[in-house]
């Protein structure tokens, strides 16, 4: 069974998208909200989302996962959700440190990358470039795809956004995807 999800994104480093400036002063302020409001608003989210998801590489040659996973997560929280949740600062940029997100948000994040993108092909994606092109990835996604099942793997994303990384869920993951990569290099 395959089962979607995007392992290198686990580890949610969030890159900064846009700075606002700080304003002062009653005009300031006014211009704060008309600014907050725009930057508020679902494309221009999905737009910071994008590039998020794609780590800043806007997006690459082929957008078509992290254009799906903006859109996904939109339809399942609001651009305020995210920022109250984690993933975007106040003035709703994506944040520039390493967050934890709260549950609703990380479920969501979750739930929308198994929609788009397949989480064995990214694991062994990940780890061909992790073991400089030794790795066998037939042998990695058969061995990957026959120890976890789709409730581990949600689990483990969650908990992961969530910076919970003591969850049962994440060390059985982060076992299975090092067994499978040792198993999978050819020896000789």
């Amino acid at each position: 069974m395959r089962v979607h999800t995007r392992p290198g994104r686990l580890a949610l480093m969030l890159i900064a998208a846009v700075a606002l400036p700080g304003l002062a002063g009653c005009a300031g302020e006014a211009e704060a909200e008309t600014v907050s409001s725009s930057a508020a608003s679902p494309a221009t989210v999905r737009s910071a989302l994008v590039d998020l998801y794609a780590g800043g590489r806007a997006a690459g040659n082929d957008p078509t996962a992290a254009e799906c996973f903006a859109d996904d997560l939109l339809e399942r929280v609001t651009p305020q959700q995210l920022r109250d949740g984690g993933v975007l600062d106040d003035a709703f940029a994506p944040r520039t440190e390493a967050t934890t997100l709260d549950r609703s948000v990380a479920e969501a994040w979750t739930a929308a990358q198994m929609t788009c993108t397949d989480f064995v092909a990214q694991s062994t994606e990940a780890q061909e470039v992790l073991t400089k092109g030794r790795l066998d990835a037939d042998a990695y996604a058969a061995c990957l795809d026959g120890r976890l099942d789709e409730a581990t793997i949600r689990e483990a994303s969650i908990s992961t956004l969530m910076a919970r990384l003591d969850d049962p869920a994440v060390g059985e993951m982060s076992l299975a995807q090092s067994e499978c990569s040792v198993l999978s290099i050819p020896r000789g």
